[in-house]
C-alpha cells in the first residue's frame, strides 16, 4: 500500500502572525516572518486552540505561502484577523499519517479491541494483552440522604428515646466515623431511637432505607422501620438476621410507589422495638430516592455489600460523583513498606526490613484489599540470626474481623498459595520474629496467581479526575452528566450545576409569616430558565427543602422557589432554625451570618441559646452555631462555622454545556489478572503546610489525636494519602496508611534532616467521606494491530501535549484569553470591553474587562482551580466604577475559592482592570 505523505517539522515550532486579514477562500496567505516556517510543501496551523485551522501550502515566496489548501486535515476553513498566530504545530494529519504508515509497514492486518465494563468498588479483570484503557465513559449520579445525616451514629441530637433502656453512642463497634448507636434491651424494656420528618415521601417515587447492624449478644432482634409521622403506626419494617451475630450486616427496606406512609411526613425508628435481651450496634442509617431500575435490582441482581456500593452512606447535603478514579494495583499488591512499622524494625530501603528484638514478636503490619474467592501467591526472602522470621497472614471480613490462615518463614518454603474465603475483603500480614534475635525481610510479594514469579516492586496505574463532580437527577438518575474520552482528551457533557447558598451571596429580607421568614437573592433568577427550575436544595443539617410553586410568603418554612418571571430566588427559614421571632426583622448581615452557620438568640430570656429573638431595641442579641458546636458570641459573626454544612442547591441547566477537563495519569492493564478499584473522592495536589513536634514533620496530623505534632490537616479527612509533592515533584515522605493520629486514616511524616522549609508541599489523596461511585465502560487493544494503533495514539497524545507546550511558548506574548461565565446578574458592559482572564508563562493571573448591573457583595465570576490565589491571602484591590452620577472608587476581592467580588462602588459599570496580577497557587 502506498505510503501517506508525511511533512517535516521544525525545531521548537517557532511562530509568526498573519500580516493581513484573510477570508476562508484565500489561497495565498501573507505572514509577518515567512523564514520561521519550513519550505513547502508543508502544513501550518492558524490559531492556538480548538478553533484553529490547518492549511497545506505548496511553496513559499518570501513572506507569502503559495498554493494553499484551506481547511486541511479535517479542519474548517474560515476568516482570520490580522496578527492571528501561525506556526508549524503537530496536527491531526501528522498523527494519522504516522499511524497509518507505521501500521502498513508492520504487516499486521487484524485490528480488534475488547470492551470492558467495570463496576463500583474492587474487582478482578482478566486482560488478554498489556494495553491502555481507552474510550472511558462515566455517568454522573447524585445522592441526597433524606435523613440529613442523622443516621451517622455520631450524635443523639434530634433523636427521641424509647421509654425503655436508653440508646447510647459507642466506639466499640462502628462501620465508619467514631461512633455508632448502641441499643441495649432487657426482658422488661425496649431500646430504640426515633425521629420525625415533616417532609412527605412522594407516592410516585421508590425509596430505599438502609442501615448497617451488628448483633453482639442476646436473642432480641433489632429493627429498622418507617412509620407515620407522630405515631408508631408501622408501615415498612425490616429486621436483622440473628444467625449473622458477630458481624456487620446490611439491613434494607424497599418502599414502593403508592406507599402507605402518612402524607404529613414519616418517622424512622432504629433499635429494639420490643422487650427482650439483646445488645446491638447500628450505623450509617440512610434514606434515598432511587430509580425504578435500581429499585428492581436491589435484592435481586444486586445483593449484600453491592447494595452498599451502589448507595453508599454519604455526608449531609448534595453529593455527586466527586473525584472519580480508576486504579489498577501493581502486579505485586504489597507496597515497599508496611502500613505500621514496629518500633524495633528498621527500613534499610524499599522492601528491606531488619527487626532486632529481645523477645518474640515485634510485628510490622500491612493490610491489602483483595477479592474473596480468588487465588493469591505470597513470597518473600526471610532470614534470622536465631529462631524464625515469619510472615503470618489473616483474612479480614467485611466486619473487620481478622481470622488466622497460615504463615511463611525462613525455616519453611518462603512462598505459599492463598485461597481467599468468599467474604474476604482484605489480607493482613504480620512480619515478626519467633524469639530474641535479628530478623530480615526482603522482596515481599503478593500476586493474583497460583505460583511464584520473579520479584518486582509495586507499580500502580491510576487515572483520576480530581475536582470534577458529576451529577444526575437525584430522584431517578435521569439526565446524567457524562464524562468521556474524545480524541485522547476528556470532556464532560454537563446538564447540572451545584451551588453553595452561603453568606457570600447578597441575601435580602423579603417577608415574615408565622414561624418563619421569607428571604431572597436578587438577580439570581438570571441563572435559571424555564417556568420553574428543576432543582433540589438542602439546608444546614442536610435535610431537603421543598421546591414550591406557591408564593414564598405563604408557602411555609423550608421551601424554595424560582420562576423565570421572578427577579429573585426565594427561600424560607423557620424561626426555630434562625432564632428570629415573628416580630423581629433581621438585617442583611444577620441573614448572611445565618447562612454562614449562626443562629440568633436573646441572652436575657434564653441564656442557653434556645428560643427566639423578638426584641426591637437590639439589646441582648447573641449568636451561637446552629449545631451548638461552641458557645455564643455577642458581636455579629462574619466567619463561617466550619462544622456546619452550608445550604446547597442543585439545578438543571437551561441547555447542555461541554467542558474539557484535565485527567491525572493514564490507566494501563497487565496481561492476565488485574486487581482494579473504581472509586470516587480523589483530591489532586491540595496545598498543605506541614507541622512539627520539634522532631519529625507531619502532613495531615490531627492535633486532637496528637497535639505535639501541630495542625497540618487536609481539607477533608483522608482515607489514603497517595503522594506528597515537594515543589510539584514527588517528595521523600513516609506515608502512614494506618495512622492513629491522622485526620482520617492516613498521615505522612518526614525526619527534620530531609524537610525543606522553603519548599511548597501538596498532597494527592482519597477522601474518607464517600460519594457515589459509578460504573465505567471502555475498551483495550486486543490484537497486535490494535496495540500498534494504541502505541501510536499514545505517542500522538504525548506529542500533542508537547505541541500544547510549544503553543504556550509561542503564546508568551499572546496568551490564551478565557471568557468567564458571569454570575448573579452581572453582565458584560460592552463587546469591546468584554471581561476575560488569562495566565502568563510565569503563572500570574490577569483579569481584565468591564461589567455592569450586578450587586455589591455578589461574586461577578469564579476562577477555576489553577487560577486562584492563596487560601491565606487572597487579593484585595481598589476598583474604578460608575453609579450613573459619576466615577467612584471602591474595592474588589479575589478570594482563595476564585470568587471575584466587589464590595463597594457603582454598578452602572465596573472595571476589572485595576486588579493586580497574582500568582496562581491553587
Amino acid at each position: 500500500m502506498a505510503q501517506q505523505q508525511m511533512y517535516s517539522a521544525i525545531a521548537n515550532s517557532p511562530g509568526t502572525e498573519l500580516s493581513a486579514a484573510i477570508t476562508a477562500a484565500v489561497t495565498t496567505i501573507p505572514v509577518v516572518t515567512g523564514s520561521v516556517l519550513p519550505e513547502g510543501p508543508n502544513i501550518i496551523t492558524i490559531g492556538v486552540d480548538e478553533t484553529s485551522e490547518t492549511v497545506l501550502y505548496t511553496s513559499k515566496n518570501g513572506n507569502s505561502l503559495i498554493g494553499c489548501t484551506r481547511g486541511f486535515g479535517g479542519t474548517t476553513a474560515k476568516g482570520w484577523a490580522v496578527a492571528s498566530r501561525v506556526a508549524r504545530y503537530y496536527t491531526a494529519y501528522d498523527h494519522e499519517a504516522f499511524r497509518k504508515n507505521l501500521t502498513d509497514l508492520s504487516g499486521v492486518t487484524s485490528e480488534s479491541t475488547t470492551d470492558i465494563v467495570l463496576s463500583a468498588g474492587q474487582q478482578i479483570l482478566n486482560a488478554t494483552k498489556n494495553a491502555r484503557l481507552q474510550g472511558l465513559k462515566v455517568q454522573g449520579r447524585t445522592l441526597i440522604d433524606l435523613l440529613g445525616g442523622a443516621g451517622s451514629g455520631e450524635s443523639l441530637t434530634g433523636w427521641l428515646q424509647s421509654t425503655g433502656v436508653p440508646v447510647t453512642t459507642s466506639a466499640t463497634q462502628k462501620r465508619s466515623g467514631s461512633y455508632s448507636f448502641k441499643a441495649t434491651s432487657s426482658a422488661s424494656g425496649s431500646s430504640y431511637l426515633y425521629r420525625d420528618y415533616s417532609v412527605p415521601l412522594d407516592k410516585t417515587q421508590q425509596y430505599v432505607v438502609m442501615a448497617w447492624v451488628y448483633i453482639e449478644s442476646g436473642n432480641n432482634t433489632p429493627e429498622i422501620s418507617l412509620r407515620d409521622v407522630g405515631t408508631f403506626t408501622n408501615r415498612y419494617p425490616a429486621y436483622a438476621t440473628a444467625s449473622k451475630a458477630g458481624e456487620w450486616q446490611l439491613v434494607v427496606i424497599k418502599i414502593p410507589t403508592s406507599n402507605t406512609i402518612s402524607t404529613s411526613g414519616f418517622r424512622v425508628l432504629v433499635g429494639f422495638g420490643s422487650p427482650g435481651v439483646g445488645v446491638s450496634y447500628i450505623d450509617e442509617v440512610r434514606l434515598y430516592a432511587v430509580s425504578a431500575a435500581d429499585y428492581a435490582a436491589i435484592g435481586t441482581t444486586i445483593t449484600g455489600e453491592a447494595i452498599d456500593r451502589l448507595l453508599p452512606y454519604v455526608p449531609p447535603g448534595i453529593n455527586g460523583v466527586d473525584g472519580f478514579y480508576v486504579r489498577r494495583y501493581g502486579r505485586n499488591l504489597l507496597s515497599d513498606k508496611p502500613d505500621t512499622l514496629n518500633a524495633n524494625a528498621k527500613m534499610n530501603g524499599p522492601y528491606d526490613i531488619t527487626l532486632t528484638i529481645t523477645t518474640g514478636g515485634g510485628p510490622s503490619t500491612t493490610d491489602v484489599p483483595v477479592k474473596g474467592g480468588a487465588q493469591y501467591y505470597l513470597r518473600a526472602t526471610l532470614g534470622a540470626s536465631a529462631g524464625q522470621s515469619y510472615i503470618n497472614y489473616y483474612w479480614v471480613n467485611s466486619s473487620g474481623v481478622a481470622t488466622y490462615l497460615s504463615e511463611i518463614s525462613n525455616a519453611t518454603p518462603q512462598g505459599k498459595l492463598i485461597n481467599t474465603p468468599s467474604d474476604c475483603v482484605a489480607l493482613r500480614f504480620n512480619m515478626a520474629g519467633s524469639i530474641a534475635g535479628t530478623f530480615t525481610f526482603k522482596d515481599w510479594q503478593l500476586e493474583l496467581c497460583n505460583a511464584a514469579t520473579p520479584f518486582q516492586p509495586r507499580e500502580d496505574s491510576l487515572i483520576a479526575f480530581g475536582g470534577v463532580e458529576l451529577h444526575a437527577n437525584p430522584t431517578d438518575g435521569s439526565e446524567p452528566d457524562i464524562l468521556r474520552e474524545v480524541n485522547g482528551r476528556y470532556e464532560v457533557t454537563r446538564l447540572w450545576r451545584e451551588m453553595v447558598l452561603d453568606g457570600a451571596l447578597p441575601w435580602e429580607y423579603n417577608s415574615t409569616a408565622s414561624g418563619y421568614k421569607a428571604l431572597r437573592i436578587s438577580k439570581l433568577g438570571a441563572v435559571f430558565s424555564g417556568n420553574y427550575i428543576v432543582g433540589f436544595a438542602t439546608k444546614y443539617n442536610g435535610q431537603t427543602l421543598v421546591n414550591t410553586s406557591d408564593p414564598i410568603a405563604t408557602a411555609g418554612a423550608d421551601k424554595f422557589r424560582q420562576r423565570a418571571e421572578d427577579a429573585y430566588f426565594y427561600l424560607s427559614v423557620s424561626s426555630a432554625d434562625s432564632g428570629w421571632g415573628d416580630s423581629y426583622t433581621p438585617s442583611a448581615d444577620e441573614i448572611k451570618a445565618y447562612f454562614n452557620g449562626w443562629k440568633m438568640y436573646d441572652v436575657n430570656t434564653n441564656p442557653d441559646g434556645g428560643g427566639v429573638y423578638n426584641r426591637t431595641d437590639g439589646l441582648g442579641k447573641w449568636f451561637v452555631p446552629v449545631d451548638r458546636s461552641t458557645g455564643g458570641v455577642n458581636t455579629l459573626p462574619t466567619a463561617k462555622v466550619t462544622s456546619v454544612t452550608p445550604y446547597q442547591l442543585l439545578y438543571r441547566l437551561a441547555s447542555v454545556t461541554t467542558e474539557t477537563v484535565q485527567e491525572e495519569g493514564a490507566l494501563s492493564l497487565l496481561e492476565g489478572d488485574n486487581f482494579i478499584e473504581v472509586g470516587s473522592g480523589y483530591v489532586s495536589r491540595e496545598r498543605v503546610t506541614p507541622s512539627t513536634d520539634t522532631g519529625n514533620w507531619y502532613i495531615n496530623n490531627d492535633p486532637s489525636l496528637y497535639s505535639p505534632g501541630g495542625d497540618s490537616r487536609l481539607k477533608n479527612k483522608a482515607r489514603e494519602i497517595l503522594n506528597v509533592f515537594k515543589d510539584s515533584r514527588v517528595g521523600a515522605w513516609i506515608i502512614e496508611k494506618a495512622a492513629t493520629a491522622g485526620y482520617g486514616n492516613s498521615r505522612a511524616n518526614q525526619p527534620p534532616a530531609m524537610y525543606d522549609p522553603s519548599a511548597s508541599y501538596s498532597v494527592s489523596y482519597i477522601k474518607l467521606d464517600k460519594s457515589p461511585v459509578p460504573g465505567v465502560t471502555g475498551f483495550y487493544a486486543a490484537s497486535e494491530k490494535a496495540q500498534l494503533h494504541d502505541l501510536t495514539d499514545g505517542v500522538t497524545e504525548a506529542l500533542a501535549r508537547l505541541s500544547v507546550v510549544e503553543a504556550k511558548k509561542a503564546e508568551k506574548d499572546v496568551p490564551a484569553l478565557i471568557t468567564p461565565t458571569l454570575l448573579n446578574g452581572w453582565e458584560m458592559y460592552g463587546s469591546s470591553n468584554a471581561p476575560y482572564y488569562y495566565k502568563d508563562t510565569l503563572g500570574f493571573v490577569h483579569i481584565r474587562g468591564m461589567v455592569k448591573s450586578g450587586v455589591n457583595g455578589s461574586p461577578i465570576l469564579t476562577l477555576p482551580p489553577g487560577y486562584r490565589p492563596s487560601a491565606t491571602a487572597g487579593i484585595e484591590s481598589i476598583s474604578v466604577s460608575n453609579n450613573g452620577s459619576g466615577v467612584l472608587i471602591g474595592n474588589v476581592e479575589v478570594d482563595y475559592k476564585g470568587r471575584v467580588t466587589p464590595y463597594s462602588g457603582g454598578t452602572t459599570w465596573l472595571s476589572l482592570d485595576n486588579i493586580p496580577p497574582f500568582l496562581a497557587v491553587n
